[in-house]
């Protein structure tokens, strides 16, 4: 399912002030990086080729991102993690679903991973 997809389901729920049903809210998956030294260029280029094609194949998914950090503005900045990546699915069922597909092994492990240091730290937030 793509933006545009969710957009107009969206807008046909809501038509003429009715609602849909409860549906199972669309949820974000926010990975905290830290990118190797001397790897930022290979990885920005291989988010580009390898990963993004992959993943907008996926059924469910709406949006992909990759974010620099530049600075804290309350609070205090972690101190490794320079990038944070975030994927955004209809569902959590969807996004689970993408782990385990052939696609899925290339777009992180071959495009992601091998530019980061591990640990890595991975949020998932359910939309409000």
């Amino acid at each position: 399912m793509n933006r545009r997809n969710v957009l107009t389901a969206i807008i046909a729920a809501t038509a003429g002030g009715t609602r849909a049903p409860a549906a199972e809210k669309p949820i974000q998956l926010h990975t905290d990086l830290e990118v190797k030294q001397g790897s930022e260029k290979a990885l920005l280029a291989d988010f580009e080729k390898l990963f993004l094609p992959r993943i907008r194949k996926a059924p469910g998914f709406v949006d992909a991102k990759l974010l620099k950090f530049r600075k804290a503005n309350v609070g205090q900045a972690h101190d490794r993690y320079n990038y944070r990546l975030v994927q955004s699915f209809t569902t959590e069922e969807l996004r689970e679903k993408w782990t385990v597909h052939e696609d899925h092994k290339i777009a992180w492990h071959t495009a992601i991973e091998k530019h980061v240091n591990t640990p890595f730290v991975a949020y998932l937030f359910e939309v409000a």
